[in-house]
């Protein structure tokens, strides 16, 4: 069996599988390790995926774009725009939320979002009773993707150009001079670049309290009609997420925080009820909808919201890809497109171009590092 790799990745979550993806499509030889199945844990396994570009945070709109960096879409971005039913996102806000994020896209920006001054456009008006004096922001070619099945395809990918072992746990890593060894019980492997992509549940080191384990609760829900797209409500800080004519998915808000994905509290606790009376006042109340099962996935965050993509400290042959607080599905393409043209870059001895170095810098792990220091 083949022991001696350029990168290693650790993780076959939507993240994970990307990067390797795009790793193998860059003429790399690569090598996906997974503990379980691909797509098999955390908020690739159990939450639903909406895909939106809008964001408030100008260091993340690099990583939710659609279209490429360095020359042209590869395979993940395929991929991903296969699996993406393009139904438009609503967004419900108040006029200055709305002008916040008009603000953010700027005017190219503004070229696929319909502003509305009232919810009244949205499913023939049947948000209107119920969220009086908010704004309606649509944005056209957002939508859902199908995270499992796009990871599925990935894997599939990998196992056809270079080397997929699933159902093999990593134990630990030791960085040698310039090259690192990845232990997985009897067996022992060597790369010139490892990238964590474990997320939450994750077997080596990283900057102390950088990341960190949360649950996600959801609540999946039987109507009388599901929305004809995803909702985001800012007023209520939740979701309505369609699975079906008349099933929808929504988010609930009692979590539970831990170091890691071992030590959390998996329990639904009383979200049921917290997301029944959030959607009672979108206009689903107990005669319009009935809660069928909740559940409780779990993801990796950060507490700047932004995550953590670059060497885990300097020097270090080992990358992080982690901290995407359960989004990640919308931000792999890009992510996966901008860590293959790094390592590749940097096996070819490349020196990589500012702009490059500018998209990623809010995201390096030291940032951990330097304020602890600080």
């Amino acid at each position: 069996m083949k022991t001696s790799f350029d990168v290693i990745v650790i993780g076959a979550g939507v993240m994970g599988a990307s990067i390797a993806a795009a790793l193998v499509e860059s003429g790399l030889d690569v090598a996906l390790m997974e503990k379980g199945i691909g797509g098999g844990q955390g908020a690739t396994r159990d939450t639903g995926g909406i895909v939106r570009g809008l964001e408030l945070d100008p260091a993340l709109r690099p990583l939710t774009r659609r279209d490429a960096h360095h020359g042209r879409t590869g395979i993940v971005h395929a991929l991903f725009e296969r699996s993406l039913k393009q139904t438009g996102v609503a967004y419900i806000a108040s006029a200055e939320v709305c002008g916040l994020y008009l603000d953010a896209v700027g005017i190219e920006g503004t070229q696929n979002v319909e502003l509305h001054a009232s919810v009244k456009a949205l499913d023939n008006g049947r948000f209107s009773a119920f969220c009086k004096d908010e704004c309606l922001l649509i944005e056209r070619n957002g939508g859902t993707v199908d995270a499992r099945a796009a990871v599925s395809d990935l894997c599939r990918y990998i196992s056809e150009k270079a080397i997929f072992l699933d159902h093999l746990a990593v134990d630990r890593c030791v960085e040698l001079e310039g090259y690192v060894q990845v232990h997985a019980g009897k067996l022992r492997l060597d790369a010139t670049w490892v990238v964590d992509a474990s997320g939450a549940d994750g077997p080596l080191p990283r900057p102390h309290g950088a990341v960190h384990a949360r649950t996600i609760p959801f609540t999946r829900m039987g109507c009388d009609h599901a929305p004809s797209m995803p909702i985001i409500a800012h007023s209520l800080n939740t979701y309505l997420l369609p699975l079906g004519r008349n099933l929808m998915q929504v988010g609930g808000q009692r979590r539970h925080h831990a170091e890691h994905a071992s030590q959390l509290n998996l329990s639904v606790m009383d979200n049921e009820q917290d997301v029944i009376e959030r959607v009672a006042r979108l206009g689903f109340g107990p005669q319009h909808s009935l809660a069928v099962v909740t559940q409780v996935a779990w993801d990796a965050y950060t507490d700047d919201g932004r995550p953590l993509i670059g060497r885990s400290s300097s020097g270090s042959h080992v990358y992080l890809a982690t901290g995407f607080c359960g989004i990640g599905f919308k931000m792999a393409p890009s992510v996966a497109e901008l860590l293959a043209f790094e390592l590749s870059g940097l096996m070819a001895g490349v020196q990589l171009d500012a702009d490059h170095r500018s998209i990623m810098k809010p995201f390096c792990p030291s940032r951990f590092t330097e304020v602890a220091l600080s």
